[in-house]
């Protein structure tokens, strides 16, 4: 615990750095506003931290309305014993990535397997401490009740894939089926089943959404409603409340953060991840309010860096949109290859989303190839691929047949601006503004990648090696994409709010993508799982804050 408490240096500095910009343009910490929306009777928190002229007060107080913050609100609701929540959203509709996703969800039968399934894939590499992901695992087993049993989910409508057992391993598809507890994976998705008519919620967030209306008597849910600040007790260090929409919202039992990534702020994802030009694929809301927050009272924060991607998706050559589902398979990209600006290759560029079919239970993971969320094995190991600004997919005319722009996209890419055309190579990479003699130069050696059957230089699996022979030739613009980042404030398996010597923050509790317990390779469902787990845990956390 104390070696994964202990902050490190370079995710340190720079979260000090923002907190003192922070601090500097919003107020120092543990201050309400100078004014609210009731006019200039607000005054500044009193040293003793009881002088804060409330406009509202709830016992527990959600902030963000995803995945997470749903199942927080519910459970204040279910568990409460009359207890009330406000449901803060920023947005106008229920927030985050949680509405743009599939919705699967992570569960488990076997608490101690899926333990250490959950162990493998952190691995050296991630910092998430044992005693978190136990408590995941935990919440894990607890998912499929939760769902079904307690909020009323139809189990005909929905899509399982249960777990099962060294006999099976596969049977719900994991991430990584080289780990030997994959098999206590198991996932549902909320009307996933596609041989019967879907009468009821479509998507988990409409499941939370119905029955947090059923609740309104317990949860007050705001949308169009920013949190600005947390208000923090300068004595006890208490968080006492919330400046949300303009006015000081006190929270009896505690705060729970819900609200996802950073990855809708540029500044943020150049500090952190070191990728300002990258793009998430969903939310334009995640713009680091909450870590910002966070940072001004003190919290201690972890692997900043981890993200689900990057892979070079495509854009219209204005950079203005992406053209494509950003994970699919089969992946476009196997029938082309990816030069950087210099004209070369540079990766392992067969980068969508792939299946792991050809992957057999137990081999060696430092051998495949792919993208799994973004994950790419370099050097044997699973880290994120940090790519450059911008790239071109280069492709033929029988890789645009074939589904290089992937079919309904476009009648005619050319004239729609989603690719350079031209009837050589050399004319091609003048559109591009790419070394002529270069991209000739790769061209050519892919082409004989492919009429040998191997890929020397990057090891692209063989059925994806698609030569790039016959004119006319085609580049589409690509960029780093990915789906949202997972860094920020620690926690503790109780969901509390860590400072950076592991002491719980008075009050304050997270849920989500918002300080996310993924920090070494990631399972597809993992994320939405997460929230509803640490939903739970960190609003019975907070109930019990009396």
């Amino acid at each position: 615990m104390e070696k994964s408490f202990n902050t490190n240096r370079r995710t340190f500095l720079k979260a000090a750095s923002a907190a003192l910009i922070g601090a500097t343009g919003f107020g120092i910490i543990g201050c309400a506003p100078q004014g609210s929306s009731s006019g200039d009777a607000k005054t500044a928190v009193a040293a003793t931290g009881t002088d804060v002229i409330w406009d509202d007060e709830f016992d527990v107080v959600v902030i963000g309305a995803g995945c997470a913050g749903q199942a927080a609100a519910l459970t204040v609701a279910l568990e409460g014993d009359g207890a009330t929540c406000l449901l803060a959203e920023k947005g106008d509709t229920p927030g985050g990535n949680s509405p743009y996703c599939k919705g699967t969800i992570v569960y488990a039968d076997d608490e101690e397997a899926f333990l250490q399934y959950m162990l493998e894939m952190r691995g050296e590499e991630g910092t998430t401490p044992d005693e978190v992901l136990a408590a995941y695992a935990k919440g894990a087993v607890e998912n499929y009740s939760w769902v079904f049993d307690t909020l009323g989910a139809s189990l005909e409508e929905a899509s399982v894939l249960p777990p099962t057992t060294r006999d099976n391993p596969l049977t719900a598809k994991p991430e990584w089926p080289e780990y030997e507890h994959c098999y206590a994976l198991g996932k549902f998705t909320v009307a996933g089943n596609k041989d019967v008519e879907i009468k009821g919620d479509k998507h988990i967030t409409e499941l939370l959404g119905r029955v947090i209306d059923d609740h309104s008597d317990a949860i007050e849910y705001r949308t169009s409603a920013p949190m600005e600040e947390l208000i923090q007790d300068p004595t006890t260090k208490r968080i006492i409340g919330a400046v949300i929409d303009g006015k000081n919202v006190k929270a009896n039992r505690g705060v729970i953060m819900c609200t996802g990534g950073f990855e809708a702020n540029p500044t943020m994802r150049q500090d952190f991840i070191g990728q300002g030009g990258a793009e998430p694929a969903i939310n334009g809301l995640n713009t680091g309010d909450g870590h910002k927050a966070c940072m001004k009272i003190g919290a201690d924060f972890w692997h900043m860096e981890h993200v689900a991607g990057f892979w070079m998706a495509g854009r219209d050559l204005d950079n203005t949109k992406f053209t494509n589902n950003q994970i699919i398979s089969p992946c476009p990209k196997q029938f082309g290859i990816t030069v950087a600006v210099n004209g070369r290759r540079y990766y392992m560029d067969w980068d969508g989303y792939s299946n792991k079919s050809s992957i057999a239970y137990q081999d060696d993971p430092s051998l495949a190839v792919g993208s799994r969320h973004g994950h790419m094995q370099i050097g044997g190991e699973w880290p994120h691929l940090a790519q450059p600004r911008r790239a071109w997919f280069v492709f033929d005319q029988p890789g645009l047949e074939a589904g290089a722009i992937p079919a309904g996209t476009t009648d005619d890419p050319v004239a729609d601006k989603l690719v350079y055309s031209a009837n050589t190579i050399e004319e091609l990479a003048a559109q591009m503004g790419v070394p002529a003699d270069e991209l000739t130069t790769t061209v050519a050696q892919w082409n004989e990648c492919c009429e040998n059957g191997k890929d020397i230089f990057f090891h692209r699996p063989a059925d994806t090696l698609t030569p790039v022979a016959t004119p006319p030739f085609y580049a589409q613009l690509c960029i780093p994409a990915f789906l949202n980042t997972d860094g920020g404030p620690v926690r503790s398996p109780e969901g509390q709010i860590l400072d950076p010597d592991g002491q719980p923050i008075p009050g304050l509790y997270s849920a989500g993508e918002f300080g996310s317990i993924w920090s070494g390779v990631y399972q597809g469902g993992g994320n939405v799982a997460e929230g509803l787990i640490f939903g739970r845990i960190s609003a019975r956390s907070a109930l019990a804050d009396a």
